[in-house]
């Protein structure tokens, strides 16, 4: 066997290995952990997609397309189910170390298993990549965007601008704050041009091909500038294709450029998720462990040899921690984002210090600091593996844990319970009895509509029911500041009513009240225990007409 067989082969086992251990930790138990209230809205929004072809792209409220697009794709697979609801991020968290493969000639099979292993078992990582959100896909098409950057600086050609352009689109078509990626990268590199200096190491290839500044720039610009275009125009097609949801929603292209404006506003009111400075550095110390101080190492490495790419890493892992903490408006997923970097940093110091241990002519106090530098971060994966275990297992509604965020708890299964055993012996068809939901829908409208309800027969509202409403329901629901209100006319009402309270989140809860004959009937049928949670999502969920204000003017 030749000794590119060989390395080939090291490098396929090592990428098997981060991928079976990256999937045997987000998929077990992955319906467990209740659906947050967002992944309630993001499934609402493909099932849109799933029964109408029907996705319209709301700039001031909610993030890109891209995620939609992907649960579709394993609904079609998988029917609109828990797990195929979080299926997407799974994989994209999964397969994040893949990303970094135009990278691998700085980062080495050392540093690619270190990045791989912190990134495969960091908490943060998992219990996010257990969630259908769209951070997992920013994190993602933010690692394959910085190693395509990297591949176009040392050797700038259409391909890399392409990947460039394409990777870029992606950051955001899943996020507006891809804007601060931007910035970070940009900062990134030009911190490596001014202060780095060539590497003269061969194992070792520079960032910049072994140019001067000057012959960078140019080959960079002057000598390439159809790279640019195809970066630009891949840029530009994806985002036209997506955000026109393929051609049917025009509005959604100047949605693109419209929606920096009111996500600026909220990023510096802090609207409702206002924190402190120093709180994503929290909670970075469970996401990360010993991995963050270990960081530090190869960050005075690369600061002394003035490492271009080790320069570019520093910057960009500074930049992002300095620009997400300065900015009021924070949730913890954000954190992903000075993660990335972090963990590049610590996967390339492992790398320079087997280029260190491996040296010729090093003594052996010498060769010592390429075995620490390798090492560091490793000692992290004990706790990171305790911490990730112990949350998948019982701590995902734990509100004690930094990122753990108004996360729905388990307690919510009791009122599914209820609900859906209710329904049961309320109606004979299977498509649910008839709703009021006040200001509760989310995520109980999933679990209710993929356990087979017709969405049509609840009243989602915003405002307390009328009597009328009232005396037309079979179950009213409320929480926040109209529970009070709709509990004075529930009692005003004709009829008597069975009421329970559930948690919701952290400082939520919500009341339901149920036809006081429907229950019985339910508890008769054996209660919670016949309908004890997980109940199985419907083979047959049921398909609604299409809303008038989607259909052509034509059909209307």
């Amino acid at each position: 066997m030749t000794p590119s067989v060989r390395r080939r082969l090291a490098w396929f086992a090592v990428l098997l290995g981060l991928l079976a251990l990256s999937l045997a930790l987000r998929l077990p138990g992955l319906e467990a952990k209740p659906l947050h209230s967002d992944e309630g809205v993001n499934g609402w929004f493909t099932l849109r997609l799933y029964w109408w072809n029907v996705y319209r792209y709301q700039p001031s409220d909610y993030h890109g397309p891209f995620l939609y697009y992907v649960n579709l794709i394993f609904f079609q697979l998988l029917g609109p189910t828990d797990r195929a609801l979080r299926m997407g991020t799974v994989l994209g968290g999964s397969v994040a170390i893949l990303a970094l493969l135009p990278a691998r000639r700085w980062l080495g099979l050392a540093g690619t298993a270190v990045i791989g292993l912190l990134l495969a078992v960091a908490p943060v990582m998992v219990y996010f990549s257990r969630t259908n959100i769209h951070e997992v896909y920013l994190v993602l098409f933010t690692a394959l965007w910085a190693a395509s950057l990297a591949r176009f600086a040392q050797a700038p050609s259409i391909r890399w601008g392409a990947l460039a352009g394409l990777s870029a689109l992606l950051c955001f078509a899943n996020k507006e704050t891809a804007i601060l990626t931007t910035g970070s990268l940009g900062l990134a590199a030009a911190a490596s041009w001014l202060l780095g200096k060539p590497s003269t190491d061969p194992r070792d290839p520079d960032l910049f091909g072994g140019r001067g500044r000057v012959a960078a720039l140019r080959a960079w610009t002057l000598e390439q500038p159809l790279a640019w275009v195809a970066g630009l125009a891949i840029f530009a097609v994806v985002l036209v294709l997506l955000f026109s949801s393929f051609f049917t929603y025009w509005y959604g292209v100047s949605g693109f450029f419209r929606a920096f404006t009111p996500w600026l506003e909220h990023g510096s009111s802090g609207r409702n998720q206002g924190k402190p400075f120093g709180y994503f550095f929290d909670v970075m110390l469970r996401s990360e462990g010993w991995a963050l101080w270990a960081a530090l190492l190869p960050a005075l490495w690369a600061l002394v040899r003035r490492h271009r790419l080790g320069i570019a890493l520093v910057v960009w892992a500074g930049v992002a921690f300095l620009v997400y903490s300065s900015i009021p408006y924070k949730t913890p997923w954000c954190v992903l984002n000075i993660d990335l970097p972090i963990f590049l940093l610590c996967g390339w110091g492992a790398q320079q210090g087997w280029l260190w241990l491996t040296a010729a002519g090093r003594t052996r106090s010498l060769a010592a600091l390429g075995i620490v530098a390798m090492v560091a971060p490793l000692t992290a994966l004990p706790g990171l593996w305790s911490e990730t275990r112990e949350v998948s297992a019982d701590g995902y509604d734990d509100s004690k844990i930094p990122y753990v965020y108004v996360q729905t708890v388990r307690g919510l299964f009791d009122m599914m319970s209820d609900h859906l055993g209710v329904g049961a012996v309320a109606t004979d068809d299977g498509l649910g009895p008839r709703v009021i939901n006040l200001e509760a829908k989310n995520p109980a409208r999933w679990y209710v509509i993929t356990r087979g309800w017709d969405h049509q027969r609840t009243e989602y509202t915003t405002k307390p029911p009328s009597a009328e409403d009232i005396a037309d329901a079979d179950i009213v629901v409320a929480t926040g500041k109209g529970e009070r209100k709709t509990r004075e006319r529930v009692q005003e009402s004709d009829g008597v009513w069975h009421k329970e309270t559930y948690p919701l989140r952290p400082g939520w809860r919500i009341s339901a009240w149920y036809r006081q004959p429907l229950w019985d009937a339910y508890q008769e049928a054996g209660g919670r225990e016949a309908w004890a949670w997980p109940v199985a999502e419907s083979d047959r969920v049921h398909r609604p007409p299409k809303p008038k204000r989607y259909r052509p003017k034509s059909e209307r």
